[in-house]
């Protein structure tokens, strides 16, 4: 027996923000064709198929997925009863193969016949195709049922558009279908709420009296993540003098752990965690901070399972958590051992100043109490870095109150101007300090992490500015200038 509840369409919701740029792709679809929307949970998938349905009326039918529909045959029982509801005519005899046969051909030959059942149906336009929605695919999906669906949408007739809602992006051959104009997709960037469709939500749907400011607030805080945003509305209808701030509201933390977190298994929970110690990571980090090879591999899964990773270049190499997930996660970081988040940010500290990225290193060196590393690493950078002034304060705060660096190296203290400051950049200041020190070319490139060939550009032009042609030359110069006046 099927449970009915499975095949209503979820109401619309009153006051809802409309989202015409996404339902132009909708509308202009056709019978053949896949339509994929995937995101993060919370960007409203559902409801903008919800919406668009309610707008724009034609046949359709609506399937609601979870767990109990993993097995093939009842799957597709499912699938068919959908069709047959709006197309009685179509799905009869398939029915009937898959419950009176239990060979292992009868559910491929239940779908032969579907396929021509459908075929057989007449279509004034392409246009006019029946849509049949599977919402949260997700939860069914498997290797099986992958190859099973998407052998059927090899075959699908003109008379039959399929929509497909799911938290990851599935595998049935999107590459193939992507170029033969066969797939239509919807994703987390284009479901992103932007600013003006936030100032809508909060005060035309959550019914919030807020000025532009705070509507822009709000929205920077959620970063386009609808239920963020309608969680946090619904804190301000409680509390309506509630700031956005750095500490995560109860009630999102409670919706990220039951409908993100708790349903990862315990190597992704783990990678979670660990991942975020770190502003931002690429592989080889997640690789130290695991103790593992994995780190590519569980980030590519991530991204395809979209597990509120935010990529940070076009190569695909640097990411970062959207900022309310990653909240989430350093709280739940923070309850880890004391031991072990040390050990985090140690690794994290490591990597990063072997890989050249100094300041990021210091502050891991900092959050792992590690005072003399960091001590080291602060005092070099105030000697080759660039633009650290601003962030000085907020470094020499976390070290202990009696820690000599924080006399040393205080903001208040003036520090030695070289000669020449007015006619060279901040690059060719660090190059002549170095110079003057008596470090050697390969030396200099490594504390400045560049390049030889950089570095002999950066040389010459000191040499033009300063009018010399050696190093010698530049000694004696630095001499001559700081020589008191007679």
């Amino acid at each position: 027996m099927l449970l009915k509840t499975r095949f209503y369409i979820p109401p619309l919701r009153r006051n809802a923000v409309q989202r015409p740029e996404l339902l132009q792709p909708l509308n202009a679809s056709e019978g053949g064709q896949l339509i994929v929307v995937s995101a993060p949970a919370g960007y409203g998938k559902t409801t903008l198929i919800s919406q668009w349905l309610h707008h724009s009326p034609h046949t359709f039918s609506w399937l609601s997925l979870d767990h109990h529909q993993q097995t093939p045959r009842i799957f597709w029982r499912y699938v068919i009863s959908a069709i047959h509801q709006v197309q009685p005519d179509c799905g009869e005899r398939s029915l009937q193969l898959i419950q009176n046969n239990d060979d292992q051909h009868s559910l491929e030959n239940a779908l032969i016949a579907l396929l021509n059942e459908l075929d057989a149906i007449p279509l004034p336009s392409p246009r006019n195709a029946t849509t049949l929605v599977l919402d949260d695919y997700h939860r069914v999906a498997t290797p099986e049922l992958n190859q099973q669906l998407s052998s059927f949408l090899d075959h699908l007739p003109p008379a039959l558009r399929l929509v497909i809602t799911s938290r990851s992006t599935p595998e049935l051959g999107l590459a193939r279908r992507r170029a033969s104009n066969q797939l239509i997709e919807i994703d987390r960037q284009q479901l992103n709420f932007s600013a003006a469709d936030s100032k809508r939500f909060l005060q035309q749907t959550m019914a919030l009296n807020l000025s532009d400011e705070q509507s822009r607030d709000y929205s920077n805080s959620a970063e386009g993540w609808i239920a963020g945003l309608q969680l946090i509305g619904l804190s301000l209808q409680h509390n309506r003098q509630q700031p956005p701030g750095p500490t995560l509201q109860r009630n999102i933390g409670d919706y990220l752990f039951e409908e993100v977190f708790a349903l990862q298994d315990e190597a992704t929970r783990r990678f979670l965690l660990r991942s975020a110690a770190v502003p931002r990571f690429t592989a080889g980090l997640c690789n130290q901070l695991t103790n593992s090879q994995q780190g590519q591999h569980i980030l590519q899964q991530l991204d395809r399972h979209n597990l509120f990773l935010l990529p940070l270049d076009n190569h695909g190499l640097w990411f970062r958590y959207h900022d309310l997930f990653r909240r989430f996660l350093r709280q739940h970081f923070q309850q880890l051992s004391r031991d072990v988040r040390r050990d985090c940010h140690h690794s994290a500290a490591q990597w990063f100043e072997n890989n050249g990225h100094l300041t990021e290193a210091l502050d891991q060196w900092l959050l792992a109490g590690e005072w003399q590393t960091a001590s080291t690493l602060l005092q070099q950078l105030m000697t080759s870095a660039d633009d650290i002034d601003a962030r000085l304060p907020r470094w020499l705060e976390q070290f202990p109150p009696d820690h000599p660096i924080r006399q040393q190296a205080s903001p208040a203290t003036p520090r030695q101007e070289l000669p020449f400051g007015a006619l060279l950049t901040q690059r060719e200041q660090q190059v002549l300090t170095l110079v003057a020190a008596g470090h050697n070319n390969k030396e200099i490139a490594r504390q400045l992490h560049i390049s030889l060939n950089t570095l002999k550009v950066h040389i010459r032009n000191l040499y033009g500015k300063i009018g010399v042609e050696s190093r010698t030359e530049i000694l004696h110069k630095l001499i001559d200038e700081q020589r008191p006046s007679p």
